[in-house]
């Protein structure tokens, strides 16, 4: 990940997961303190596995950008299991990346069991193309709860991992 920059989105879409379990308080989306700590791990994991990873020289290029969903299920040891691509970027080098990533996270908080995820992973170049994709994702992620191809249960998540400082 040394050459590849991943831009953070901001506290806005990052830390805003939906589920069609959560309500409405007016415009904001009430999430439980629980949760909340599965994505900050989330984020922090999925950083520290990324950048773990040697990426060929083509996917390090200031083209390269995308947006990699995940399905999985966080269980109540802490692992990620039922690991599947649920929608690729386009570029195999990146969705293998995001495949391995989550395959290997074992320090995740899910609180009360087994808990679905569908997590979509933001690479890209700078902060404006991380903005424009992680919009898209974000519209894209309430669509599919909305429309019921998720169960109500999953928690979707938008991280834009970011290298260790």
């Amino acid at each position: 990940m040394k050459n590849l920059v991943f831009a953070a989105i901001g506290l806005a879409l990052i830390g805003t997961p939906v589920t069609a379990k959560q309500h409405l308080q007016g415009d904001t989306i009430v999430v439980q303190p629980e949760r909340l700590n599965l994505i900050s791990t989330l984020e922090r994991e999925i950083s520290r596995e990324l950048y773990r990873i040697p990426f060929p020289a083509d996917t390090r290029d200031n083209r390269a950008s995308g947006v990699v969903k995940v399905y999985f299920v966080a269980n109540g040891d802490g692992r990620a299991e039922q690991v599947s691509l649920f929608e690729g970027s386009g570029r195999r080098q990146m969705d293998r990346a995001a495949i391995y990533a989550v395959s290997r996270l074992d320090n995740l908080a899910a609180q009360g069991g087994d808990q679905p995820v569908l997590l979509s992973i933001v690479f890209a170049p700078n902060q404006r193309v991380a903005d424009r994709l992680g919009t898209r994702a974000a519209e894209e992620n309430m669509e599919l709860i909305a429309s019921g191809r998720l169960a109500s249960r999953t928690l979707a998540v938008m991280v834009a991992p970011s290298a260790p400082s």
